[in-house]
């Protein structure tokens, strides 16, 4: 669509008014809603900002109100009183607060000096072996000392164990009574008395276990070994199994009060032996039984754990942060943070006054992590989200969501809070789903503005661009028209010079022979019927346009048109030096077509031959059937077509741009008319071209046999 070559800017007054009265007005309007609305949504903006910051910092003090409040549960002075007068090591534990609703938190009381009182420990107990001055010189003392000389001196085991027995009944008190059976089982055992022995330490298992010996081991530990050896004697394996079971149960469940080196010992000790006695299968229920026993968690292990991490990791923490309260003249109190390999701890802690003396103690407990991340938090968080319309989440150092595990990616829009009372290694990440909400909506309302906007740019260069056409169009309908005109009468004017010199001259001449007569008129006709084809064509493509044209189909042979045609036509195309080569099939079949139509197409094929052939002057005319169609090609060496034009040629007005070397210039509707008559017959025209090589222009019509 050439606009600009067809001077569309020559209409100067209608392109101003367009520009100055629509285009602008529209887009300055566009513009004006654009940033109206983006100064409303940008204030709009500003507002939940400022609340959004302290509605952030309001949920902050709200996550460390709650947990101070929990706190102060935790560290209640006078339960802490309670548990401490049970004086039980496994009041360690409290599950009273919002804390420890499923997992216990840990508890210790310190004394002045900083020494562990709660939980109990197990201290290496001795028995002192200074008799108390009631029983110098008593029978139990002389009885005692004679039986310990045939024990070790004489070895002499069942005259010591009687003496044992005596002591045993004349003890002035437990704790000799029970050196005494330990005695008396000893020397039986070792006198190989496995029955007798096997009474005694089930007499001491029943009624002192709890008391220890003079090397400071329980009576309950050391009769269950001694008799775990009695049943290994008297071949009673499984019974002695079972002994060391039930003993492995009670020292990880803490019967007794042994300490950390004690309790590895004994528990590799029984280990080695049920590993030892166990491994081939044997003994299934004490297998299962053992098995059980080893995938449940030790209570008093971790309360040794727990003993051993508080004089490593806290103790040496809290004096210094009680010594500086101290200087400041403070009660001492308050909460630290622990790091040991990689894992936290807060411990907070408080003063104990006046506690069964004048002294001061100090009490705490430690955080349960597991607890604020996996329950306690996330409960909180989403209280305070339905509250307050935040997202709220808590991530760690490497940036990972402590309740998901998943990494939480911190927008600009988000707001990052430390905690300030409460030292967790945590971070609070707040963010306004608002702000993102009216963001996402502003930009889509900003998007579908830019859409309507690029709309109404569209639909008016559209208009615009359809306004051009129109004005081209008009132009260049104009313009063919005109170069219509005077191609048509350039055409007319050649036909009707020869027509009325020939007239002429035979009107002047009185003495012209016969034969020169005969020429002129042969001359005078051809001519005449040329011109005749020219306004044909132009009247046939006017009234094709105008749907009025009427073909009168007849059944016939198309070779006799064809050979009738050229032979009309070969005097202007041997005038014009043309050699004419023709090869017509004879035997084409009879078919339906309008033989004045197929000569016009003929001759126009012709007559475009000799325009576009000026060197090589040679015609082809073929006539065969292929297919079950009839082919009348017309093939020329002249000029040729370049491939852009092959499928303009056919438009009607249309010339070559090559039609400037031709010897006429054409009118443009001999290709429009062949196309017309072409698709009337239910047809269609080809062509091949190649520059500087020649045409083949084919007509290719169906042929309907007759049965």
């Amino acid at each position: 669509m050439k606009i600009f070559n067809l001077k569309i800017l020559s209409h100067r007054k209608t392109v101003i008014i367009f520009f100055f009265a629509i285009f602008i007005p529209s887009l300055i309007v566009c513009y004006v809603s654009l940033n109206t609305f983006s100064k409303r949504q940008e204030a709009v903006k500003r507002v939940l900002e400022s609340n959004f910051w302290i509605s952030a910092d309001a949920s902050l003090k709200s996550i460390e109100g709650t947990l101070i409040e929990e706190e102060t549960k935790a560290l209640n002075s006078e339960r802490f009183i309670r548990i401490m007068q049970s004086k039980k090591w496994d009041s360690i534990f409290i599950a009273s607060s919002l804390l420890s609703k499923e997992v216990p938190v840990k508890l210790f009381l310190l004394d002045a000096n900083y020494k562990i009182i709660l939980p109990e420990t197990g201290i290496e107990k001795t028995f002192d072996i200074q008799w108390e001055k009631e029983i110098i010189n008593s029978p139990f003392l002389q009885t005692f000392q004679k039986a310990e000389f045939f024990e070790f001196s004489q070895k002499n085991y069942l005259q010591a164990a009687k003496l044992y027995k005596q002591c045993r009944d004349s003890a002035p008190s437990v704790s000799y009574r029970a050196i005494a059976l330990e005695g008396q089982g000893r020397c039986l055992l070792s006198a190989e008395k496995y029955a007798e022995a096997k009474n005694i330490y089930n007499d001491l298992l029943k009624n002192y276990a709890t008391l220890y010996n003079k090397t400071g081991q329980p009576y309950g530990i050391i009769a269950s070994f001694q008799l775990f050896e009695i049943f290994q004697k008297m071949n009673l394996e499984e019974n002695s199994l079972k002994i060391l079971l039930d003993l492995y149960q009670k020292i990880r469940a803490g019967a007794w009060l042994i300490n950390s080196p004690s309790y590895d010992f004994y528990s590799s000790e029984i280990q080695t032996v049920l590993e030892d006695k166990l491994h081939e299968g044997t003994f299934p229920e004490i297998q299962k039984s053992y098995t059980k026993i080893q995938s449940e968690k030790s209570t008093y292990k971790e309360t040794l754990n727990f003993i051993d991490f508080l004089e490593n990791n806290t103790i040496p923490e809290l004096k210094e942060k009680i010594s500086i309260q101290h200087i400041a003249g403070e009660n001492a109190s308050g909460r630290f943070l622990i790091n040991s390999e990689d894992e936290y701890f807060i411990v907070s802690f408080a003063t104990l006054n006046d506690f069964q003396s004048e002294q001061n103690f100090y009490y705490g407990f430690y955080w349960n992590f597991q607890l604020l991340k996996n329950k306690i938090l996330p409960e909180i968080l989403e209280n305070l989200t339905k509250t307050s319309g935040l997202k709220l989440s808590i991530i760690d150092e490497k940036n990972q969501d402590i309740t998901t595990g998943k990494e939480e990616i911190v927008s600009t829009e988000s707001l990052v809070f430390n905690f300030q009372i409460l030292p967790l290694p945590w971070k609070l990440i707040v963010s306004q789903p608002e702000i993102a909400t009216l963001e996402k909506t502003a930009s889509r309302e900003i998007f579908l503005y830019g859409v309507l906007l690029i709309v109404i740019v569209v639909l008016i260069l559209f208009g615009a661009i359809m306004i051009a056409r129109d004005i081209s169009r008009k132009s260049e309908t104009t313009r063919i028209k005109t170069e219509f005109v005077h191609n048509i009468s350039h055409e007319l004017k050649t036909p009707l010079t020869l027509i009325r010199l020939f007239g002429e001259t035979l009107q002047r001449k009185e003495n012209l022979t016969e034969k020169e007569k005969q020429e002129c008129y042969e001359i005078i006709t051809k001519e005449s019927e040329r011109l005749s084809h020219m306004i044909n064509n132009v009247l046939d493509l006017s009234r094709i346009e105008m749907g009025r044209k009427e073909f009168d189909l007849k059944r016939g042979n198309l070779a006799d048109v064809v050979e009738d045609t050229l032979e009309s036509y070969r005097y202007h195309l041997e005038k014009k030096g043309f050699v004419i080569h023709k090869n017509i099939a004879p035997n084409l079949s009879k078919m339906e077509f309008d033989g004045e139509a197929i000569a016009s197409v003929l001759i126009n094929l012709l007559s475009n031959a000799i325009k576009f052939s000026q060197k090589k002057k040679e015609v082809s005319v073929n006539l065969f059937r292929k297919d079950g169609n009839a082919i009348l090609q017309v093939i020329d060496k002249g000029i040729g077509i370049s491939a852009n034009e092959v499928s303009l040629i056919f438009e009607r007005f249309y010339q070559s741009k090559n039609r400037l070397v031709s010897e006429s210039k054409g009118n443009g509707l001999g290709l429009a008319l062949v196309k017309h008559i072409a698709e009337a017959h239910n047809g269609r025209i080809q062509v091949e071209s190649e520059l500087g090589k020649g045409s083949t222009f084919s007509l290719i019509l169906p042929i309907a046999d007759s049965a």
